[in-house]
């Protein structure tokens, strides 16, 4: 077993995870959420059950969610969400379909052929090759916290 395999097998292993006690009832509702036993399972469930191949990473304070676009430089802005006792499962989904319609919007705009006139069309140019502007949906999800885009 290499030295990051324990590194790793210790951050999961609950008695010696991040929170000095038990962890945060939220934990547990993202754990529910996507019917998984760890983080690890979580992080496979949202890849594959999201159109944009979506991921989370964990925190002591919360989670993060996020995804990377293909056929651009970047991806979406990341949607941090904090443990805390009003913590539901629709808390999470909201972040997810924040990052779903934000990736898409931007997918579209890196990858999608339009002619002069703005209709798709297999020989003409992406928005994003015609000089237009990233669409910035995430100001539509102005009422959750965002971090950074990657």
């Amino acid at each position: 077993m290499s030295a990051f395999s324990r590194m790793h097998d210790d951050y999961l292993d609950p008695d010696k995870h991040l929170w000095p006690e038990e962890p945060p009832e939220a934990y547990q509702t993202v754990l529910d959420f996507f019917s998984a036993e760890n983080e690890e399972q979580c992080k496979h469930r949202i890849y594959k059950h999201t159109r944009c191949g979506a991921w989370i990473e964990f925190k002591e304070s919360g989670i993060v969610i996020g995804s990377i676009v293909e056929g651009c430089d970047f991806g979406t802005a990341t949607y941090p969400l904090h443990y805390s006792k009003k913590f539901t499962s629709a808390d999470i989904q909201a972040r997810i379909d924040a990052v779903e319609k934000e990736a898409s919007a931007v997918w579209e705009w890196s990858n999608v052929l339009r002619d002069k006139n703005g209709r798709r069309h297999r020989n003409g140019k992406s928005d994003a090759v015609n000089g237009h502007e990233a669409p910035d949906v995430s100001y539509e999800f102005h009422h959750f916290e965002q971090g950074e885009r990657f």
